[in-house]
């Protein structure tokens, strides 16, 4: 009776979670319950006639895992380490000290400290070594695993063992956590007398409200034309890319189209109110890294011709990704919906063609950023 409680039980979790949207056929959903009984089956003779224990929830992890990779590379099983992850990348802010880790010679060091975050507060160096966090030490961690380790609930503390020199000195330091907010903006600056340059890293939910203070920022400086950098940006809440594009855009302009089989989903984004940058000229930097929500904005901005795209072809991720909760620890990261651009033209595959094709030489190599030369000989008389 046991098992059969627990065979049900397993069909409701894969229904109530992996298949949280309605069907749109009673036969649809009859032959799912008839197919899960068999998935139950499969587990259940695994758990019984397995010479070795295993756990159900991770046989059904695994089994998430191959549906997933079954169906394109951007549909996958997110598990609970890496569901922490996507969530902190996607709000675009978490519980920590905001300190820049680094692996120098076999341990973890200190990068560089946020100014006026807790780390810096509280005394932490560039150059110190970590060896020991709450009094667990952290020799053969990654840098990832140290990161984790220093996030937890805000207002907690966290003790951090350091030994710094010269003179060799350990030191026990205690920090406490406060909520840090991720950067989408980065490298804000004048380039010339009135040309002004940032570079956007990441499509999170402060992406807006932080370029919008970026750019009034610039204004004061003196900004009347613009370089909006999305080079080897490669995407992230597509809300973000359609809420920016809203600044630039007139009233009643078609941003995107989605296409998917959830009603929520679809829906065609058109700007609601004439864009506080209208009259601002602009070039969009891209290259073959610049993705998803950045070919939205870009694509959107380039067919109403409102700005010049400079670079190369871009990547060509036309579709959207949901996060699913798949249970309290664990989600289905799973493509719901593709986009094209308000002149219909598909990026799924194909990537957005620049309005100038510019190529630099590959990463690393000496000399100068043939894309940002062109931005500015289009801007020539804002320097």
């Amino acid at each position: 009776m046991g098992r059969r409680v627990r065979r049900f039980a397993l069909i409701s979790l894969l229904i109530s979670s992996a298949f949280p949207f309605a069907f749109s056929h009673a036969q649809e959903a009859g032959t799912l319950i008839e197919e899960l009984k068999l998935f139950s089956k499969a587990i259940g003779v695994i758990c019984e006639a397995y010479p070795e224990d295993v756990k159900p929830r991770n046989l059904l992890y695994e089994a998430a895992k191959g549906m997933l990779s079954s169906l394109d590379k951007y549909s996958q099983f997110v598990d609970p380490e890496l569901y922490k992850l996507v969530q902190i990348h996607m709000k675009g802010e978490y519980a920590g000290i905001g300190a820049i880790l680094q692996m120098v010679d076999d341990k973890i060091g200190i990068r560089g400290l946020e100014p006026g975050k807790p780390a810096e507060m509280a005394g932490l160096h560039v150059g110190d070594i970590i060896l020991k966090i709450d009094g667990v030490s952290i020799e053969k961690k990654q840098v990832a695993d140290v990161s984790a380790l220093l996030r937890g609930e805000a207002n907690t503390p966290v003790v951090v063992t350091i030994l710094r020199g010269p003179p060799a000195q350990v030191l026990d330091i205690t920090i406490q956590r406060k909520i840090i907010e991720i950067k989408a903006v980065q490298d804000s600056r004048m380039v010339g007398k009135s040309l002004a340059y940032f570079r956007l890293s990441a499509w999170q939910e402060h992406t807006t409200t932080q370029t919008e203070k970026t750019l009034d920022d610039l204004k004061k400086q003196g900004m009347k034309a613009l370089i909006v950098d999305l080079r080897n940006n490669d995407g992230g809440l597509l809300t973000q890319a359609v809420s920016l594009a809203e600044k630039f855009l007139e009233k009643d302009k078609k941003i995107v189209s989605v296409l998917s089989k959830i009603a929520e989903q679809r829906k065609e984004y058109f700007n609601s109110q004439k864009g506080k940058y209208l009259n601002l000229p602009m070039v969009i930097l891209v290259n073959d890294k610049s993705a998803s929500a950045s070919e939205v904005f870009a694509g959107a901005l380039q067919d109403h011709k409102r700005a010049t795209i400079v670079g190369v072809q871009t990547f060509g991720k036309g579709s959207v990704q949901s996060m699913i909760p798949f249970d309290d620890v664990s989600a289905l990261k799973l493509t719901t919906a593709k986009y094209v651009t308000p002149s219909g033209k598909v990026i799924d595959k194909v990537g957005l063609t620049p309005d100038k094709v510019v190529s630099n030489d590959p990463e690393g190599t000496p000399g100068n950023d043939r894309q940002i030369l062109e931005a500015i000989a289009i801007f020539k008389e804002f320097m």
